[in-house]
Formats: structure tokens, C-alpha cells, sequence
């Protein structure tokens, strides 16, 4: 870049950092030509585009602006050069040693191609031709208007990283899609862009493009809504960490595609917002983490109805939100389809003392496959649901609950609290008057009267034990060898269930205790090796 290729609007490089023009031209008190730039990172900059009282330019902040001499910034390159810089080591251009380039060829399976070279271009071309993957972050790209001979040279490119680099229009990076038609990934985060004129016209450039990635590149939601039409097979939409605070209304049907929407780290505060993505037909994921979210709600229902809101969602993340209380996820058990959910580093994960906030949340929400990010196994739920019920049925009891089903009338409130309550009493029965006697903390009050049953041959022996519920099954395992004398590591521990007769559970953890897995009083551990 000389002294007179930058324009208002030009991206530049300068020591590490990226930014926009906003000046041109000379500074009052000093000689020569500078750029007023406004920089991505607010604390590059001194100042908001004032010099001396007179003001130059406008900044998005304070802090972000500053006056930079020509010299001092770094050419910005074209995007063939980037893709041959990236993948023709200088060597082989020069005809010098030998040296192996890695191209991800294959469907993201990455295999050395060695180039030599002394070999011709024709097999340098072949190559590019088997290219998939092109990641082009942070190479200083500006333009990308190189017509038919990006085409000729990577036809079978199906995702680009065109992340962090100085491309200033989304008019030019349609300009480089439609001359690759394979085009399915492409990751534009860490730039800003100017807005299409007409982003209808430009969709036969996207013709077969899933998934967008626009992290970092300062769009509100109205800027996201306008581009949206640009992509008529939209399937995932990444857009964190940009200055969405509200979305209003929209046309459902440019989304229609849509199966995953990333909007983490945003600053959305109000439910209704998102409650504007309920009608998407195919959205399976939502990523919410790191908004300003203070309650999730689906008013559409009652506390045991099930929405018709999101009606594909399997998976929704809504780490570090502002959620406030259990409401919120007595909610998320109104979805019809729901699978996963992440719900770490909320304020209501600090209220409740009396059990593990992920054993709550698998009693609140019954068809959860996955709880903040680790699998939910069967024995896992049996266990949290039958803690659930004993921890709350004081609660229950006390708002007109009865282990005689006719006169089990809990309050509206209560049923509000705990909408799966009646539910698990159905699958489980109602908690005994004796587990609702408050626990001391006494070695006697914790200990479990349990059958160990084990076959030696032609015979059954059973040893009844009373167990500390802290007893892990790793001692367990311990003190039936001591007891049968079978081999600690042929051990295979499983347990019966005096209300579920029929069913036999694994023991399938060694670091678990005994309470984790829902045993109780009267039940069974059979011994098989």
C-alpha cells in the first residue's frame, strides 16, 4: 500500500492490528498525509477522532481512533496470492528443494500431497484442483474480484476461511463465491462489512452455501435480517459476539432451512426476543450462552403442557445467562423434542443446597439424553428421580399431597414448582411418611439395609449389610471380596429394586456411591463375575 491507495472504508494492517479509514488527508499542525483509522480493537486506538479540538472522523468508541502514517501500514494482497502463499511453499515456485505442502483433501481428512519443485505447473494445478478446505485467516486479504480463474483453479473448494482479513463488502466475497458453486462452509468472522445493496440479487452466488459463520463483525440484528436473503439454503448461522440486543420480527420463511442458530455472547436480555425463532420449522440447536437472559417461558401452556414453540429444538445452551430461578427450566420441559441442554453459571445453580443442580435438572426435564454437556444414562435418571422425589416431598406433603391417591390434591402452586411431580409418583409411587423425616448427619441416619446375593455354583449365597449411602461402589466391590472372596476386577455389580421388581440396573460406576443410584432400603446387589 503506497501513500495514496488507501480509501474512506479501506481495511488496513498496521503492527498486529486491523481497522477501518475513516480520514484521508493531512492533520492540522503536521506535515504529510495520514490515515484517520478507527481500530477493531478499541484499546489500539488514543483517541475518537479528534485532533487538537477539531474533530476528523467518527469512532465506535473513545478509545479506537488514531492517526497513522502510510508507511506504516502493510499492503493488503489479493486472494489468489493469499491461496498460493498458503498452499505453494516458495520453493517450489523457484524451482528449488523438495517440499511437501498439506492440502484437506477428502471429506476433512487431511493428506500429504509432496510438490516438487522441478515438477510442472500442471500437477501444481491438479492439487488445487483436489482442495477442499481452503483456511485463509489472517493473510491481509482486501479483494477477491479475480473472475474465472478461481474457478479453473480450486472447482471443488466447499468451505473457505476468510476470517480476520482486511475484505471490506460482502458484495466482494459474493463476487468469489459465485465463481465456486461447491461453496457449502464459509467463515467470515473477525472483519467488517459494508452492507449489500440489493442482497436478493446476490443469492445465485450462494447458490449451495449452509453455514455462515460472522463472529466479531459488529452486526446488529437488523444488519443480520438484511443479509439473510443472500442465502437461500441457510442450514447454520454462527453470529457471536456481535451487537445483537434485540430482535424484532421477521420473515420466518428466509430461515426456513435453518437447523442451528449461534448467538452467544450477544447482549439479549428479554425472552420475547427469542421467542421470534419458535416458528422455525428445522431448528434443532439454539446457543444462547453468554447473553443477559433472566427467564426462559412458553405462556402458550400450562406447567404440564408441551409447547408449540421450537417445535424441532433437541438442544438448547443457555450457559451464563441471568436466570434466575427453577422456572426456567421447569419451562425448557414444555419443549416436545428436547435432548440436551447447558445450563452452567446461572444464579438460580447457586439456590439449591439440598441436591446436585444436574441431578435436579434431569428430574425436572424427563427426556434429556445429554445435562451440561455429559451423557444422561438410565441409572442416572432412576437415581435423580427418586431423590427428587424425597427432597421435595415435604414440600409436597405440606401443599395437601397423600400417599393415598385419593386425597392427593397438591396446590396449584406446588404443581406450578414441580410439574413432574404427580409423574414420577405414577412411575416411582409416593415417597413414605419415613423419607420425609429430615436427615441428621449421624452415620446411623445414612446407612442402607441392603441383600448382597451371590452365585457359587450350584448355590446362592445372600449376606444382608447395613451400607453407609456415601459408600462408593469401588469399596463395595471391596468388601464383597472380603465377604465371597471373588476377584475385585471380575466383578460385575447390579441392583434390584423393591418398587421395580421386573428391572435390574447396572452398578456401572466405581466412583459413584450408593445413594447416586437411587438404592434403598430392602433392595438387592447381586454379585456376577
Amino acid at each position: 500500500m503506497n501513500e495514496n491507495s488507501a480509501n474512506v472504508g479501506d481495511r488496513i494492517w498496521s503492527d498486529g492490528e486491523i481497522g477501518t479509514v475513516k480520514y484521508v488527508g493531512e492533520v492540522e499542525s503536521t506535515s504529510g498525509l495520514w490515515f484517520g483509522v478507527d481500530w477493531d480493537n478499541q484499546d489500539r486506538g488514543k483517541h475518537d477522532g479528534t485532533h487538537n479540538k477539531k474533530k476528523y472522523f467518527e469512532t465506535k468508541s473513545p478509545t479506537s481512533g488514531s492517526f497513522v502514517r502510510p508507511k506504516k501500514t502493510v499492503p493488503g494482497v489479493s486472494f489468489l496470492a493469499a491461496l498460493k502463499e498458503r498452499y505453494i511453499p516458495d520453493d517450489i515456485l523457484t524451482g528449488g528443494i523438495d517440499e511437501a505442502e498439506m492440502f484437506v483433501v477428502g471429506d476433512g481428512q487431511q493428506t500429504a500431497v509432496e510438490m516438487v519443485g522441478a515438477k510442472s505447473i500442471v500437477q501444481r494445478q491438479s492439487n488445487f484442483a483436489r482442495l477442499k478446505n481452503a483456511v485463509l485467516r489472517d493473510l491481509k486479504i482486501n479483494r477477491c474480484n479475480e473472475g474465472s480463474v478461481v474457478r479453473q483453479l480450486i472447482p471443488n473448494v466447499t468451505e473457505i476461511d476468510l476470517s480476520k482479513n482486511l475484505i471490506n463488502s460482502l458484495e466482494e466475497v459474493a463476487m468469489l463465491a459465485n465463481q465456486l458453486q461447491n461453496l457449502q462452509d464459509l467463515k467470515l468472522s473477525e472483519n467488517r462489512f459494508s452492507l449489500p445493496k440489493d442482497p436478493r440479487s446476490l443469492r445465485s452466488s450462494f447458490i449451495n452455501l449452509q453455514n455462515v459463520f460472522l463472529n466479531y463483525v459488529n452486526f446488529t440484528w437488523e444488519e443480520i435480517e438484511f443479509c439473510v436473503p443472500m442465502w437461500p439454503k441457510l442450514r447454520q448461522l454462527h453470529i457471536c459476539f456481535n451487537n445483537i440486543t434485540t430482535i424484532n420480527k421477521f420473515d420466518i420463511e428466509l430461515l426456513q432451512n435453518l437447523e442451528l442458530l449461534n448467538l452467544e455472547g450477544n447482549k439479549i436480555s428479554d425472552w420475547n426476543d427469542v421467542l421470534h425463532f419458535a416458528k422455525l420449522p428445522r431448528l434443532e440447536m439454539l446457543i444462547l450462552n453468554k447473553n443477559m437472559l433472566t427467564q426462559v417461558a412458553f405462556n402458550d401452556v400450562g406447567p404440564d403442557g408441551k409447547t408449540e414453540s421450537f417445535p424441532s429444538l433437541k438442544s438448547i445452551s443457555l450457559t451464563d445467562n441471568l436466570l434466575s430461578d427453577w422456572q426456567s427450566i421447569n419451562e425448557l420441559e414444555k419443549l416436545k423434542s428436547l435432548e440436551d441442554t447447558r445450563t452452567k453459571k446461572n444464579p438460580f445453580c447457586q439456590q439449591e443446597k439440598l441436591l446436585d443442580t444436574r441431578q435436579i435438572i434431569i428430574g425436572k426435564i424427563g427426556n434429556l439424553k445429554r445435562c451440561n454437556n455429559a451423557l444422561v444414562s438410565g441409572m442416572e435418571r432412576r437415581g435423580a428421580e427418586l431423590d427428587y422425589l424425597k427432597t421435595f416431598g415435604k414440600e409436597w406433603r405440606a401443599s395437601g399431597g397423600d400417599q393415598d391417591p385419593e386425597k392427593n390434591n397438591p396446590s396449584e402452586e406446588f404443581l406450578k414448582k414441580h410439574p413432574r411431580y404427580k409423574h414420577l409418583i405414577k412411575v416411582y409411587g409416593a415417597p413414605e411418611d419415613y423419607e420425609l423425616i429430615t436427615k441428621v448427619t449421624t452415620l446411623k441416619s445414612g446407612l442402607i439395609q441392603v441383600n448382597i446375593t451371590c452365585e457359587q455354583g450350584n448355590n446362592t449365597k445372600t449376606i444382608q449389610k447395613k451400607l453407609p449411602g456415601t459408600m462408593n461402589i469401588q469399596k463395595v466391590k471391596s468388601l464383597i471380596h472380603k465377604l465371597m472372596k471373588v476377584d475385585i476386577a471380575s466383578q460385575k455389580l447390579t441392583y434390584t429394586s423393591t418398587k421395580l421388581t421386573d428391572q435390574e440396573f447396572e452398578l456401572n460406576n466405581d466412583m459413584r456411591p450408593l445413594s447416586f443410584f437411587g438404592i434403598e432400603n430392602g433392595d438387592t446387589i447381586q454379585v456376577k463375575w
